[in-house]
């Protein structure tokens, strides 16, 4: 029944499957929706309808380890997962968490994201996409992920908080230091594997920003000045109008700006070019109507998911799909194959511009991790499309195919240059 499965090697970061994984979801697809991978031991969940079923019940899988469930185990037993969050000064309260604590959290950040305001970011994306574009359209060429896929989500979101811009400029040095290492692991991505196994990997950038914003915040306190930061700084929870600790607020403002930098907007970027390389059908439609924008958005969410799977731990026996799942183990929700199963989308594996879009893709999640910044997400890329077709003509890659970040939960190439002529 899972002939094959096992000689994947897809958690020891298989470098074939980091380039191309959905093959491989589509042989768990058919052959075992619910696979125990052979290296670690974890669930693989394929096919949508398990993964919202899982979704759907935090307080049974729980988020503690959903970026690198494979090479830790829990930071405390499964039954003290409350008292040891409660007792780290920089405990994460989004990504890791869970409901309650999670909720309460993330209703802090949500009212920075409602449909109305982001609405009104769109001239100053607009003008901050155009502004990154002059630094290199006379050029005819541009490395594409580190000059525009990262630098418009940092930017966009580093104004959106209240990051003065000679800080912005300040953060490049460790940003750049970090995609250099992303660029030497991707040429061996057994190396990382292994690494990650170890529990060697560094996180300065990560350190440097707690550092930053635990002093930003602590003067807006003192000083509020009309901005995320300053709003968050002087915030009550809703639930009990108690003023949020400092430390909580340090690990939601980092996880902004890293995330909202990092997590999803360069890796849509990055792929809605690749798909209009590969498909220049696709792209000819975008530069007659640009209007079609938001929807070619949409079916890159689907099509080339950014975090294509997430990682869940059991805290209870409980059943997914039949399947049973003991207390400890570990499961990895791969939104990547949920996206392309043919129950849910006829033609999965074809990219579809005039794809209906009344079922819903889980390019940024689902339940009550669905990421709070996707409407954001979706601007970002939908403006960027339009003002990159506007103003570069005969967009080619240099490199041929490029290499990818070696993770089984971010998808994006490590490099992507590519040659243009100038339009505008």
């Amino acid at each position: 029944m899972t002939t094959g499965l096992a000689d994947y090697g897809f958690l020891k970061l298989n470098e074939q499957i980091l380039a191309n994984p959905y093959p491989f979801y589509q042989a768990l697809r058919d052959q075992a929706p619910i696979y125990r991978e052979p290296d670690f031991g974890v669930f693989l969940l394929s096919r949508y309808e398990d993964i919202l079923e899982v979704n759907a019940q935090p307080e049974v899988f729980s988020s503690i380890l959903v970026a690198n469930a494979p090479y830790t185990d829990p930071p405390a037993p499964l039954d003290k997962l409350a008292e040891w969050r409660a007792e780290q000064p920089f405990s994460d309260k989004i990504l890791s968490n869970d409901p309650p604590d999670h909720t309460r959290h993330k209703r802090l950040i949500n009212r920075f994201f409602t449909p109305r305001h982001v609405a009104a970011l769109e001239p100053r994306v607009r003008e901050i996409t155009n502004e990154i574009i002059d630094a290199f359209i006379d050029r005819g060429e541009v490395e594409f992920v580190t000059e525009f896929a990262h630098m418009l989500p940092r930017l966009v979101v580093g104004e959106l908080i209240g990051v003065p811009a000679a800080d912005a400029d300040n953060f490049k040095q460790y940003f750049m230091e970090r995609l250099a290492k992303m660029e030497r692991s991707a040429r061996d991505p057994k190396a990382v594997y292994q690494q990650q196994e170890e529990g060697r990997e560094e996180i300065t950038e990560n350190e440097f920003l707690t550092d930053y914003f635990m002093k930003a915040i602590a003067e807006r306190r003192k000083d509020p000045q009309g901005d995320i930061m300053s709003d968050l700084a002087n915030a009550t929870f809703t639930d009990t109008d108690e003023p949020v600790p400092l430390e909580s607020l340090v690990s939601m403002i980092t996880l902004l700006y890293s995330a909202g930098g990092d997590a999803n907007t360069p890796e849509l970027m990055t792929n809605s070019l690749l798909v209009l390389l590969r498909q220049p059908d696709v792209m000819q439609a975008l530069r007659d109507d640009p209007s079609l924008s938001g929807g070619f958005i949409e079916e890159v969410l689907r099509y080339d998911t950014p975090v294509p799977g997430v990682f869940r731990i059991a805290l209870e026996d409980t059943r997914v799909a039949g399947i049973p799942v003991k207390r400890g183990e570990k499961l990895m929700i791969l939104y990547g194959s949920g996206n392309h199963d043919p129950a849910k989308f006829e033609d999965g594996e074809v990219f579809n511009l005039g794809r209906e879009q009344s079922c819903p893709h889980l390019g940024f999640g689902h339940g009550v991790h669905y990421c709070p910044g996707a409407g954001l997400a979706r601007q970002e890329g939908r403006v960027a499309v339009q003002e990159l077709l506007r103003r570069m003509g005969d967009i080619e890659m240099m490199e041929g195919d490029p290499p990818y970040v070696p993770s089984v939960i971010q998808r994006i190439p490590i490099r992507l240059k590519l040659s243009f002529t100038r339009l505008a």
